[in-house]
């Protein structure tokens, strides 16, 4: 049975309430509150739950929606996440739950979390995020930024003497992560993960993600992270295809992949200079990676399997939408 939320206000509340002055995140997560639909969230998410009244009631949906946004935020580990909920204020004011209300334990939150990433709803939880902000006019649609970020894995490769002693891909060790894979770039080896988004030219709100292993070569992603609706695409060197030229071009979108040597045929002047004018558009892409891995410390993966950090991921995305639609609004 899905719990329902039922905000009340003690008398605590009430007194905490007269403060004039509040604090930033509390501003902050006011104003995130103004741009999401909780409860379209909640229905897509329900179908999780098996429709009955018997049994003990679950955490409601748009609570425990609240504290993934909340975790990854502020970058909180479980218990961190309830030990917040218990003493800050701004959180309880966002989940909308009053002083005195009993927090549930981390472990719940985690079967959440379980649930939604083994459901298949993460995505449609992503793309309702990105409507809703569509539909509140951020998004531009002028054109498409695509590129990946490798994020390191939590534990160590496996050994090929693992594997022969019983570690196998399928039920590796605690201290493997079998899902995740090797990766040899500008002569650094990194074990690991690969992100993959799309950026809208102008507002910079993400558009599409996807979470692959490091393996996984970028231009292979291309067709999950064009929009369809763009007036051009822009990436580097990695997503130049000769196919994707033409199609786009016959589509009538402007086809803004960077331009690759190949033997026996360097770069012309022209295209070396038409590179650098696509270069000064694609780079606002990698802003997001950026502020994942020096905001939030994003360099190493929390979770040990692929489905885990998939949602990690997505969440990160949608906090970083969430805080550009501020940032947006606060400047017109």
């Amino acid at each position: 049975m899905v719990g329902q939320l039922k905000p009340e206000v003690s008398l605590l509340d009430s007194a905490f309430s007269r403060r004039k002055k509040r604090s930033r995140s509390d501003s902050l997560l006011q104003k995130i509150e103004q741009f999401v639909d909780w409860h379209k969230l909640e229905v897509i998410c329900r179908p999780m739950y098996k429709d009955s009244r018997r049994g003990r009631p679950s955490i409601p949906i748009q609570f425990s929606l609240k504290c993934l946004i909340l975790q990854y935020m502020y970058n909180l580990s479980d218990p961190a996440l309830e030990d917040a909920l218990i003493d800050r204020m701004s959180f309880q004011r966002f989940l909308r739950i009053s002083f005195d209300t009993d927090i549930p334990d981390f472990s719940t939150l985690w079967r959440f979390r379980e649930r939604l990433s083994k459901s298949g709803f993460l995505d449609q939880v992503f793309t309702s995020v990105v409507e809703q902000l569509a539909k509140q006019g951020i998004l531009l649609r002028r054109g498409t930024l695509i590129d990946a970020t490798l994020v390191q894995a939590a534990r160590r490769p496996p050994k090929d003497g693992d594997l022969q002693s019983g570690g196998t891909a399928g039920n590796g060790s605690s201290q493997q992560d079998c899902q995740a894979s090797s990766i040899t770039r500008d002569n650094k080896h990194l074990f690991g993960y690969k992100g993959h988004i799309a950026l809208d030219q102008g507002s910079e709100i993400i558009r599409k993600q996807c979470f692959t292993s490091a393996c996984v070569h970028d231009s292979q992603q291309t067709g999950e992270l064009i929009c369809g609706d763009e007036q051009a695409v822009y990436a580097d060197k990695a997503y130049a295809n000769d196919n994707l030229k033409r199609s786009l071009r016959e589509r009538g979108v402007y086809y803004g992949i960077l331009d690759k040597a190949r033997r026996n045929r360097p770069l012309t002047q022209k295209q070396k200079k038409l590179n650098r004018h696509k270069s000064s558009i694609r780079k606002a892409v990698e802003r997001p990676f950026a502020w994942f891995k020096r905001m939030l410390g994003y360099r190493l993966v929390r979770y040990v399997n692929l489905r885990r950090n998939a949602l990690q991921f997505t969440f990160l995305c949608i906090v970083y939408n969430l805080r550009r639609a501020v940032s947006i609004c606060e400047k017109t």
